[in-house]
């Protein structure tokens, strides 16, 4: 059954970690499964973001495009999601607080994948609605940005 999937999803993703299943529930009833086949792109960098996802199976590669001079361009893999017991959240997060999001790399699947996706502009209209799970996203995404910036700052010293 799909909702069980969503729901299963969603209980590894640290965003939503924390919410009880009756506050998971309505949120996984927004959320839809999509097949990828190895090679095939979820979302390119650049893009406008309005889906976030969660991975559920599979393997994906974060990449980020960048100009190297004379009109030149590189592509590094900047992450690797893989299963782990924590899933990692994949692009648009920041529309949940209602900022247009721009994709900063882009979503490539290395091997057949499945993912749970939602719909951004739903996600924020359900959870804007309940106070309890909007304050328990926040705080993770608060957590998640840190931890993520943690991460810069270390990568930046071994330069």
């Amino acid at each position: 059954m799909p909702s069980e999937e969503i729901t299963k999803a969603l209980k590894k993703c640290g965003l939503f970690s924390q919410l009880s299943e009756e506050e998971l529930s309505p949120i996984a009833d927004l959320g839809s499964i999509e097949n990828y086949a190895a090679g095939d792109m979820i979302y390119r960098q650049g893009d406008i973001g309005e889906k976030l996802f969660i991975l559920s199976e599979g393997q994906v590669s974060l990449n980020r495009n960048f100009e190297i001079g004379n009109n030149r361009q590189a592509e590094k893999v900047v992450y690797i999601l893989r299963e782990s017991p924590n899933r990692r959240l994949m692009g648009s997060w920041s529309t949940l607080v209602g900022e247009q999001h721009i994709q900063m790399c882009s979503a490539k699947c290395n091997i057949p994948t499945k993912v749970v996706s939602f719909s951004c502009s739903e996600l924020r209209d359900l959870i804007s609605k309940n106070k309890n799970i909007r304050i328990k996203i926040l705080q993770k995404l608060i957590i998640i940005l840190r931890e993520r910036l943690e991460s810069s700052y270390s990568s930046m010293e071994i330069l």
